[in-house]
Formats: C-alpha cells, sequence, structure tokens
C-alpha cells in the first residue's frame, strides 16, 4: 500500500505541473513519492528484467540516448531518464510516470511494462542509487574535475565508485574507458566481467585528451579517425580482430567515445550486427543543449574544465567572422556554486584558432548569474573587451545577440542556464519544451 500511494501522489504532483505548465515533472514527482516510499526505486527497477547504468563527467546523456536507440531497433521496451534528471528523484519520477495502477494495484505495486532500463546517473548518486537498481551492465564513460562544492576531487570520486563495485555481483558486466587513467583503475574493484573501449593513440591526461602513441590493449578500440566538422567523424571500430566502419553524425573526438561506450554496451543486450548499429547512427539526433543545431546556430552544453576545452576545440575552426558567441555561466546548485572552473577551462585555445581564422574580432555575448566572472575571463584570456557584451537576463541576451546576425549563433549555457534557454526557445515557438522530447 505505501508504494501505490507513493506511485499515486507522484503521478498527482506531476499531473498538476503539466496543468500549470511550470515544467516536466522530471523530479518532484519522484522527490515527494520518495518520501512515502524511500524504497520506490528498489521495488519499480525490480520489475525491469534488464538495466543499465551509465556514469562519468561527459556524456551520460548522449550515451544514453544511442543505447536507446539500439535498444528499440532490437525490439526492446526502454525506459530512461530522457531529460538528464540523474538522480535518485529523477529516477523515481521516470519510473511513476511508466508505472501503471490497474485494480489490484495494493497487490501488484503498478504495472511496468518495459523490458530495458537505461538509467544515467551523476558521479555522486551513483553509490546511492546503483546498488538499488541492481544493473546487469555498468559503464563508465570518464571522470574530470565537476562541481567540486558537491563531489570533492577526482581521486575521492574513484574511490567511492570502487567501493561500489565492489557490492555489486560478479554477473554484473562493467563497461570502462581505457584511454581514462582513472576509470581503468575500476577494474580492480570488480570480480566479474569488466570490458573495455577507447581510441587508438589518444589517452586523457588531466583535464585533457591528448594523441600520444600507446601499446594498450582494449576490447573495442576506435583507429583511423576522421574529423569532418560539425558534420561529425568516420572511424573504424576494432572489435573481435574484426573492423567495421562507423559514421558519426556528432563532431569531435569525445563523441567517439560516447559512440564506442554505446556500441560496447549493445553487444551485450542484444546481438544486432555491427554494421546495422552503424547504419543507426547515421540519422542520431542528439539531445537538447548537446551539439542541438537550431535554425541559426548551435547550442552546445559546457559544465567543467574538460567538456569546455573540448567544445572550444571542436568549434572553433568552424567559426566564421560573421558568426557570433554567447556564453552563459551559473552558479545553481546543479551547475556547481564553485565556478572556479572557468579559470580551468582553455579559453586561450578558443582564441588562438579564432586569430588563425581571422576571427579576432567576434563578437561575444556574456549572461548568467555569474556574468561579470565569465567576462572578466574572457578578457584574461586576450579576448578584446569591447567585443565582450555583457547583459546578465540570458533572454534579453539571446535577443541581443541574434539581433542583425548574419552568420550563425554558437550558444555555450552551463546547465541550468541551457534549461531555462530551452524554455525561452520553447516559448518563442522555436522548438518544443526539451521534457516533450524523446
Amino acid at each position: 500500500m505505501r508504494l501505490s500511494a507513493a506511485i499515486l501522489l507522484g503521478k498527482i504532483i506531476a499531473k498538476i505541473i503539466h496543468l500549470l505548465k511550470i515544467g516536466g515533472g522530471s523530479a518532484a514527482p519522484g522527490l515527494f513519492a520518495l518520501k512515502l516510499d524511500p524504497d520506490l526505486v528498489i521495488k519499480l527497477s525490480a520489475k525491469i528484467p534488464q538495466n543499465i547504468i551509465i556514469t562519468g563527467t561527459n556524456g551520460k546523456t548522449t550515451t544514453a540516448r544511442m543505447i536507446a536507440l539500439f535498444a528499440k531497433a532490437n525490439g526492446l521496451k526502454v525506459i530512461r531518464n530522457h531529460t538528464g534528471s540523474n538522480l535518485e528523484r529523477g529516477i523515481a519520477s521516470t519510473l511513476i510516470h511508466h508505472t501503471s495502477l490497474g485494480l489490484n494495484v495494493i497487490n501488484t505495486g503498478g504495472w511496468l511494462d518495459r523490458n530495458l532500463g537505461v538509467w544515467e546517473l551523476d558521479e555522486a548518486a551513483f553509490n546511492s542509487v546503483t546498488p538499488k537498481i541492481k544493473p546487469n551492465i555498468v559503464v563508465f564513460l570518464n571522470v574530470f574535475r565537476d562541481q567540486l562544492d558537491r563531489y570533492g576531487e577526482v581521486d575521492s570520486v574513484v574511490k567511492k565508485w570502487c567501493n561500489t563495485l565492489k557490492s555489486l555481483t560478479p554477473q554484473t558486466v562493467v563497461l570502462l574507458n581505457g584511454d581514462d587513467a582513472n576509470t581503468a583503475k575500476l577494474a580492480h574493484c570488480f570480480e566479474g566481467k569488466v570490458v573495455t573501449f577507447g581510441v587508438k593513440d589518444y589517452k586523457l591526461v588531466g583535464e585533457s585528451l591528448e594523441k600520444k602513441p600507446s601499446n594498450k590493449k582494449l576490447d573495442f578500440e576506435a583507429k583511423n579517425v576522421i574529423l569532418n566538422g560539425l558534420k561529425g567523424s568516420t572511424f573504424q571500430l576494432s572489435f573481435n580482430h574484426k573492423s567495421h566502419t562507423i559514421h558519426l553524425p556528432l563532431p569531435g573526438i569525445y563523441h567517439i567515445y560516447d559512440a564506442l561506450a554505446a556500441i560496447t554496451c549493445a553487444t551485450h543486450f542484444s546481438d544486432i550486427p555491427i554494421n546495422r548499429l552503424s547504419d543507426y547512427l547515421i540519422n542520431f539526433q542528439p539531445a537538447f543543449g548537446r551539439v542541438e543545431k537550431l535554425p541559426f546556430g548551435f547550442i552546445f552544453l559546457i559544465k567543467n574544465p574538460a567538456g569546455a576545452t573540448q567544445v572550444f576545440e571542436t568549434i572553433a575552426p568552424q567559426i566564421k567572422p560573421n558568426d557570433r558567441l554567447l556564453l552563459a555561466l551559473n552558479d545553481n546548485l546543479a551547475d556547481g556554486t564553485d565556478v572556479s572552473w572557468i579559470w580551468d577551462a582553455n579559453f586561450e585555445v578558443l582564441l588562438q584558432n579564432l586569430s588563425r581564422a581571422k576571427s579576432r574580432d567576434l563578437s561575444l555575448y556574456v549572461s548568467g548569474t555569474r556574468t561579470y566572472d565569465l567576462a572578466n575571463r574572457l578578457k584574461y584570456a586576450g579576448f578584446d573587451s569591447h567585443n565582450i557584451m555583457v547583459e546578465s537576463d540570458l533572454k534579453k541576451a539571446l535577443r541581443q545577440a541574434r539581433d542583425g546576425l548574419k552568420g550563425k549563433l554558437f550558444i555555450l549555457p552551463t546547465y541550468t542556464a541551457m534549461l531555462e534557454l530551452q524554455g525561452i526557445l520553447a516559448h518563442s515557438g522555436l522548438k518544443k519544451h526539451y521534457w516533450e522530447e524523446s
């Protein structure tokens, strides 16, 4: 009865949220339902035959979206926290949404017609939620400094992950990014099957990805990588002594890691041939805010030094003199209240590439709750302060950045700024609300 009451409460809250049009109900229903039944996630996730958990600092949502694409193509009914609400409340809200309350609800605790759960969890939530879900597969993408006020240093994150892995059954399959020395360490923390993936001759060093010759042996490896700017990339996937050509419509090396993780995962829950997985990827559409294409430009989420630097390196060669940049920095809880990370993000690389492209006088618009911190960082990176327009109100900043725009607008927001931007675009009729996207 407690579970049934919690589900009912969650559904009522979700209905109210939708009726009042105050959000997508991706967190609040679960938050309050868990107060009635703290074991809700344990009970409902147990109704799903297979569960996959994805964690890491960057790439969780994109990887989860690819895995779901492969699973649906294999005829599986997938449930996942597609809005990126990756704490326990987000998992609970998703489970509540997909659970039907039947006539025998008191005895059954609801009916959940899904046979694969794909769950992304943030670095800290992983440790408390994973033992509750008891996953069949766990995917570790990477680990960088991120939200130090919540997670602590990287060593602390990895140590806690290690302890969580020790609590899992050996029947679980663990997939590791073998190019990240920190995630690679986790192989020693688990007694069951461990599978590695990575890119040949690349290695994650600190906050950056470096090209270095290596003799490391990986189970799934990308070779002969060809980057095609914002159009995407092509690489050869080496697996079981066979090679497969993969065309990925997402830019940057970092998205190749996401694709490798998703493909590696798919081979463990389906029998779809690798070449078919590649076919499905050709028309892959990223989640909102992740290389999201707009009629007038692009949105690239930035939220930590490593991710921001990778975005800078990806977009800088593509920026033309008539293009503009809009950056938005927030310091809300979901962003991390410590914004000192912007001093570790390599804005200088962005400027160097712009100089070579004769776009040094590019117009920059900065916004968000920490607008002036960001403007100051750009000034110290070498950008001309006369080209930096400051407007803390994001809606006004977007309007200013689009006014008289002759080229493309590249928008680089932190997490909550990205969600605010999604609302602005939806209310303007330029796109759907993010929670309405599959």
